[in-house]
């Protein structure tokens, strides 16, 4: 019996690992921020009619903040959604790029489209910090009264219920 506990001790590793990963590996909407505002920041804008976020924020309709950066392979896969979803009424998409080069980002929207109502630069990365993000693509839904209800982590696609086809 002794000779097959370490068998029986990997079974019950094994089996917590597979339960979190289907139960309670998800990331989708595990953010403190769930429910609040956004922390206020001084984020540079490129595209902004000197707007600030706070400014962005207190605006009617709803709001998309999506991290992304040139350089992210997974945010070329989402961003035919984020093109897509341009100029939807009652949508504001703020895009923030994400430690990336300025004329890297500037030759991505170029080359596949500008989806981005505005355009925030965090070259350091505080602001994402600030969010919680744990890298690029990750987005953020703000509702009318500016409270976080969604935070997705990874590229945004038709298979997350996130957006309609």
């Amino acid at each position: 019996m002794n000779r097959f506990l370490p068998l029986f001790f990997f079974i019950f590793l094994l089996s917590l690992f597979l339960f979190w990963l289907i139960i309670g590996g998800s990331n989708e909407n595990r953010s403190p921020l769930i429910g609040k505002s956004i922390p206020e920041y001084d984020i540079e804008f490129v595209k902004s009619d000197n707007k600030s976020l706070y400014d962005l924020m207190n605006e009617p309709g709803f709001k998309i903040i999506n991290f992304w950066a040139s350089w992210c392979l997974p945010c070329l896969v989402e961003h035919p959604i984020l093109m897509a979803l341009k100029g939807k009424e009652n949508l504001t998409i703020i895009g923030i790029n994400y430690k990336d080069k300025d004329n890297d980002a500037a030759e991505f929207l170029r080359e596949h489209g500008d989806p981005y109502d505005y355009i925030g630069v965090d070259k350091d990365g505080l602001f994402g910090i600030e969010m919680g993000i744990t890298g690029v693509p990750e987005t953020f839904i703000i509702d009318e009264n500016g409270k976080v209800v969604i935070r997705h982590v990874g590229p945004i696609d038709l298979g997350n219920n996130l957006v309609e086809p």
